[in-house]
């Protein structure tokens, strides 16, 4: 559980840090502007959460093949 909590957070941290200077690019000043900030973190937090997923099932699956292959 650790490790997957790691990499949740190490790719919301990179994430993030990728995000902030990308956004300046589209500074138009008004409100929808705000609204595609919003969701576009909320995006980013539930694609964090499913790398980290699909990594922790990556390494259940070569442990299962490492266990199969020493039989």
């Amino acid at each position: 559980m650790s490790t997957q909590m790691k990499d949740f957070f190490g790719t919301i941290i990179i994430c993030i840090i990728a995000f902030l200077p990308f956004g300046n690019y589209f500074d138009g000043g008004n409100y929808i502007e705000t609204t595609v900030y919003t969701f576009g973190t909320i995006i980013i937090g539930l694609l964090s959460y499913i790398i980290s997923f699909l990594r922790q099932l990556r390494r259940e699956m070569r442990r299962e093949d490492d266990s199969l292959s020493e039989e």
